[in-house]
């Protein structure tokens, strides 16, 4: 990739992001909300229907139980809502990112006349800087909330990818026995690294307070007709 296309990736992987995250939750918000609807039905049927408690009473409890089930129901769906986005936008911002870390590794080489293995952090890390900058201002540039929106998402990656490449990738340059290092040797580093460790851990994660996030919603809608049946 070339710097227009970078830009063009990550311009787009933002907008739709935005886009539809939105959408999702409303999805997610519908199917939460019509979850807890059902679950007042079956409350309703189950349980108050087969009490002889007198008739403001129960209503008294579907009122609050309703609500409570309706308002669990369309949060637990946002939570879901999030995670599976952010999963599935990881899992699609992997190859963009390796390509950005490329592009910024074979940018911050044509910065250095001579790059030697010992060559200080410092330097290193202040042309990386200079040139994510840069990067972030033209995404900026592109106007409206996702431009602005764009830039201050893009903060985060190049932060993450600043160290991985300042940590990681140096590390493996300096195993290299050779002094003078070519711009092959660093994007081999940095291909022999690669930016699926960077989100392994984070998907493996996500995927484990998905499954946090069903277990509470289930002990949470299982709780009025527990108490109940107790009584």
């Amino acid at each position: 990739m070339n710097k227009q296309q970078v830009l063009d990736f990550w311009f787009g992987f933002f907008k739709d992001l935005l886009v539809g995250t939105f959408k999702n939750l409303f999805l997610f918000g519908i199917v939460g909300f019509s979850l807890g609807a059902l679950a007042i039905f079956v409350f309703n049927l189950n349980v108050l229907d087969a009490i002889e408690w007198s008739t403001w009473l129960e209503g008294t409890i579907l009122i609050l139980v309703g609500g409570g089930y309706l308002g669990l129901g369309m949060f637990h769906g946002w939570i879901a809502c999030s995670l599976h986005l952010l999963g599935k936008k990881l899992q699609e911002a992997l190859s963009g990112l390796q390509e950005l870390l490329d592009w910024l590794t074979r940018e911050v080489i044509g910065r250095f006349p001579k790059l030697q293995k010992n060559i200080p952090k410092h330097e290193l890390a202040e042309k990386y800087d200079q040139i994510g900058d840069e990067l972030r201002q033209k995404l900026k540039q592109r106007g409206g909330i996702t431009g602005f929106s764009s830039g201050l998402l893009f903060v985060v990656i190049l932060k993450a990818l600043r160290f991985f490449f300042l940590d990681d990738v140096m590390e493996e340059l300096h195993k290299r026995d050779k002094e003078e290092i070519t711009s092959a040797d660093i994007e081999h580093a940095v291909r022999r690294v690669g930016t699926e460790v960077m989100i392994a851990p984070i998907t493996d994660i996500i995927f484990l307070f998905q499954i946090v996030n069903i277990l509470i919603g289930l002990l949470l809608f299982a709780l009025p007709f527990s108490l109940l049946w107790l009584l």
